[in-house]
């Protein structure tokens, strides 16, 4: 007689099954427990094949992966992303897309960034008038706004939430080892959101043109940038380049925003000794504050692991009591929450410590494939959460909800008035 399976994660009963059979109880313990479930991954010290997906929980074993593009490649993306850069290591197209992008994106941006994320979330709580609903109101908007003040796409609401959603559920969250049922309707509204983006583009872009040659005072946004650069048609960036890269910067930025925000949010509303040294941080200002977002979604991330191929055979962690052979072909999946709580490399990390430095924290990737957008994000998800949490008595009015998507879809806060340190300067 077979043994029930059990609802808390149990290593053991995990091993005694047959390979091709331990995914579907690992991603359940992985969406439900991870944190339990990775402390025994650790401790078991290898990698263990779950068959769909090989399972790496150390962190110097993950930190390995990352830090091998050409061993762990990012080949699931390619069918999804086609010829953006994020799915062309190792070529021409990777190399000078990413330092075209980095030239524009301009860190003198981030204090204007930073604050324009603190005004529109100061109205949109201002409007709500003591209850919203943070998802519907709130993390998904500034990310919008900064969208298309910044990044310069000037496409309708809808239509730029519709096409980020598509598209960031498809590439990210509907890969082979995810066995969505819903996986071809889910390609589908990605293809037709990349069909749209391109039309809008294709009535934006010759406007932006005719302006520049007119000489109109337009905003200094990514887009505005990209067109005056004007580069030699020798280096083969063109407007082809130029669509896909600023609509791989809207793919990106809204829902890890939206969930990054609610994450960070819940995690601080749910530790009441936590919260009331967070709101004197927020009162002091982002120096003293931004720790405890980062911190709060050190145990709350927006993911708990990234994915990899193994373009080629390969000792994992070699000569170490982790050594482990992965195949070439497998797909291979960096723990990156279990990492952040390896105590071989974050002290103490049951303690939450708003005061970790920077490397502790796997939020925007390690390597090279780092998010291109970490400065942007990094100024625009703390300010949202220290603007929300410089309101009075502020609280959770029930648990964060997902819709059965791979999203927040709602969380509703509750709150009254505005604090005293609302007015100090972002």
């Amino acid at each position: 007689m077979r043994a029930a399976a059990p609802e808390t994660p149990c290593l053991a009963f995990l091993e005694a099954l047959p390979v091709a059979q331990r995914w579907q109880r690992a991603r359940d313990w992985i969406a439900r427990a991870p944190r339990p479930f990775f402390a025994q991954l650790r401790a078991r010290r290898t990698a263990l094949d779950c068959g769909a997906a090989i399972l790496v929980a150390g962190r110097a074993e993950v930190e390995e992966i990352l830090s091998l593009p050409q061993i762990f490649s990012v080949a699931l993306y390619k069918p999804k992303m086609g010829e953006f850069m994020l799915a062309l290591d190792g070529t021409e197209v990777n190399y000078r897309d990413k330092a075209v992008m980095r030239a524009v994106l301009s860190w003198r941006d981030l204090p204007a960034i930073r604050d324009l994320a603190g005004a529109v979330t100061d109205a949109a709580l201002d409007a709500g008038g003591g209850a919203i609903d943070v998802v519907a109101s709130l993390s998904r908007l500034v990310p919008l706004r900064i969208v298309q003040r910044f990044f310069g796409f000037t496409a309708p609401d809808a239509d730029l939430l519709r096409w980020s959603y598509a598209n960031q559920f498809d590439q990210f969250n509907n890969l082979p080892f995810d066995e969505r049922p819903d996986a071809e309707a889910i390609r589908a509204a990605a293809d037709r959101a990349r069909q749209e983006m391109r039309a809008a583009f294709a009535m934006i872009i010759p406007a932006r043109v005719a302006a520049i040659e007119a000489g109109a005072d337009l905003p200094d946004d990514v887009l505005t940038r990209l067109l005056r650069l004007h580069l030699p048609a020798a280096t083969g960036f063109g407007m082809d380049r130029v669509v896909i890269n600023v609509g791989g910067l809207l793919i990106g930025a809204i829902e890890t925003t939206s969930e990054a925000v609610v994450n960070a949010l819940a995690e601080l509303l749910g530790r009441p000794q936590v919260l009331g040294a967070a709101r004197a941080a927020a009162r002091t200002g982002p120096a003293a504050f931004d720790g405890y977002v980062w911190e709060a979604l050190r145990f709350a991330p927006i993911v708990a692991f990234m994915f990899r191929q193994a373009e080629a055979d390969h000792v994992l962690g070699r000569g170490s009591p982790a050594e482990s052979r992965i195949a070439k072909g497998r797909i291979v999946l960096p723990l990156s929450l279990s990492a952040m709580f390896d105590a071989t490399g974050v002290p103490e990390p049951d303690r939450f410590d708003p005061t970790r430095p920077d490397q502790t924290y796997l939020h925007f990737g390690r390597g090279h494939h780092e998010c291109l957008g970490r400065h942007v994000a990094g100024a625009m998800i703390p300010e949202i959460v220290r603007r929300i949490l410089l309101r009075d008595a502020v609280r959770a009015e029930g648990a964060v909800e997902d819709g059965g998507t791979p999203f927040p879809t709602a969380f509703r806060i509750s709150y009254a008035g505005r604090s005293a340190g609302a007015a100090e300067p972002g």
